[in-house]
């Protein structure tokens, strides 16, 4: 990470702002893309993890030893992962108050903070699982921006009776939304890997979304693949809500899809109806 960064110029701009939470709130504003740098540290923390595991008791418990250290490696490399979450907790605290003395100016600049470190943990936690993804053969910095990640219950087929539903963490890219299992347990220097089992590509891919009659929390995806005409997954998610975010991040990505195809088969239609119809 940029230590020198977060020592020498955003540390310093924290102290220079006591007492003033518009000043605040413009440091996060004008550093905003440098704090990315979490979500960064977070996508390589998987790779650190397996590091640490296979030398934790040899190479670098010697070198805490030789340094001095109380704390070990693990604790260390935790820390800015915790950091994150505690700046979100801080600003909103901040925006409580700066509501309650009802200054104006003070209250935007520190809403504006609050969002970008509401913005920062999320992307930094969804690459940290990203990079516990294993076995998926293209490039997963090729598939865009993650849309969407969580468990959903799946069977594969259009019905249950195909198999046996089962519990998968499914990624929602941009350009493919791939299906993958959970293996192994959460311990002191690592966390579950995410092997892959399937993956549809969002360009080639149908949405159904009362999947299932007798259970309102399942929908249907399903490939237009020609190549792969029986690659579906019924999927119910853990709730209402969980089931209404996941289908309205579906419906606005496949809805992106149809009007980029318009756009290259009648650009200058396209473009006229946008002009008739903004909205």
């Amino acid at each position: 990470m940029r230590v020198n960064f977060l020592s020498s110029v955003f540390l310093k701009g924290l102290e220079k702002s006591v007492g003033d939470a518009e000043e605040v709130g413009l440091l996060f504003k004008r550093h905003e893309r440098k704090l990315h740098m979490y979500v960064v540290y977070c996508q390589n923390k998987p790779m650190s993890e397996f590091i640490v595991s296979e030398h934790i008791d040899s190479y670098f418990e010697d070198l805490r030893q030789r340094l001095g250290h109380k704390l070990t490696l693990c604790d260390l490399l935790i820390k800015p992962v915790q950091r994150i979450m505690k700046y979100q907790l801080l600003l909103k605290d901040i925006q409580k108050y700066t509501e309650r003395i009802g200054r104006e100016g003070e209250v935007r600049s520190i809403a504006h903070a609050v969002s970008v470190m509401h913005i920062v943990p999320k992307e930094a936690n969804d690459m940290m699982n990203v990079g516990r993804l294993q076995g998926f053969d293209g490039k997963i910095t090729a598939q865009g921006k993650l849309l969407l990640f969580g468990p959903l219950v799946c069977s594969e087929g259009s019905v249950p009776l195909n198999s046996k539903p089962k519990e998968l963490q499914v990624f929602f890219f941009e350009q493919n939304i791939i299906f993958s299992e959970a293996v192994g347990k959460k311990t002191q220097f690592s966390n579950p890997v995410y092997i892959y089992k399937a993956h549809i590509q969002v360009n080639k891919m149908s949405l159904v979304e009362k999947g299932d009659e007798e259970d309102p929390l399942k929908f249907l995806l399903r490939s237009t693949d020609p190549r792969k005409p029986s690659l579906s997954f019924l999927c119910s998610a853990p709730s209402q809500d969980g089931k209404d975010e996941w289908i309205r991040n579906l419906q606005l990505i496949l809805q992106t899809q149809k009007d980029f195809l318009k756009a290259i088969q009648s650009p200058i239609k396209y473009q006229k109806n946008r002009l008739t119809h903004p909205n």
